[in-house]
């Protein structure tokens, strides 16, 4: 799954191989592998820091 993360701030973050994406009822929750560093990760993000998210699957 593929996940951009919209902030208040007007940052844009974006999310490859998203995993175990979890809406919370204060946020949200997902588990991803860093691009970066190949490590797997959770995030968590809360709703009063975040404008809005796009999810998309992505093909197997």
């Amino acid at each position: 799954m593929e996940l951009i993360v919209f902030t208040n701030n007007g940052q844009t973050y974006h999310f490859e191989g998203v995993e175990n994406f979890r809406p919370t009822t204060t946020g949200f929750t997902f588990d991803y592998v860093g691009v970066a560093t190949g490590v797997k990760r959770s995030a968590i993000f809360n709703n009063t820091a975040t404008a809005g998210y796009a999810l998309r699957e992505t093909e197997v």
